[in-house]
């Protein structure tokens, strides 16, 4: 009688893919929260970013002429133009969702910068918040009050 010699066939098991396949699932759920958080540092420094911008154009403008611009409505006052980059009077939206918006004189506040309805998470302003500011978004120079997030320039 002859014995025939069988070689296992060639492949992954089931077994072993699936361990592949919680592995790289174990991978994933470390990773992306890491991601999100990124983001969010992306988008925080983006917003801190162009609103410097306004806020020293702003601030030059005063040096300039001797006050603010007056209350702009719903948007960048057109006197700041020349003393910010255009491209944040041409963008429908900010970092945080919402639009530009300039106070002068509002809510007790001599001259703030604004962004009218954000969509912004609630992290995402504490974050931004607790980097500029007390962490406390009802009191500082960062605050979120009724449809805005206002950056007060002078109080």
């Amino acid at each position: 009688m002859r014995r025939s010699l069988r070689r296992p066939a060639a492949g992954f098991s089931l077994v072993e893919i699936m361990i592949v396949v919680v592995i790289i699932g174990l991978l994933a759920a470390i990773a992306v929260p890491a991601l999100q958080r990124v983001r969010l540092r992306a988008i925080g420094s983006r917003y801190l970013n162009d609103v410097r911008q306004i806020r020293d154009g702003a601030e030059r403008f005063a040096m300039e002429t001797g006050q603010f611009p007056p209350n702009g409505i719903a948007g960048l006052h057109a006197d700041l133009r020349g003393y910010i980059p255009d491209s944040l009077f041409a963008s429908t939206s900010t970092p945080l969702g919402g639009v530009w918006d300039w106070d002068y004189q509002q809510s007790g506040i001599t001259a703030a910068i604004s962004v009218y309805q954000p969509t912004a998470s609630d992290e995402l302003l504490l974050q931004i918040d607790r980097t500029i500011d007390d962490g406390n978004l009802a009191t500082g120079n960062f605050l979120r009050a009724n449809s805005k997030v206002i950056y007060v320039i002078q109080p």
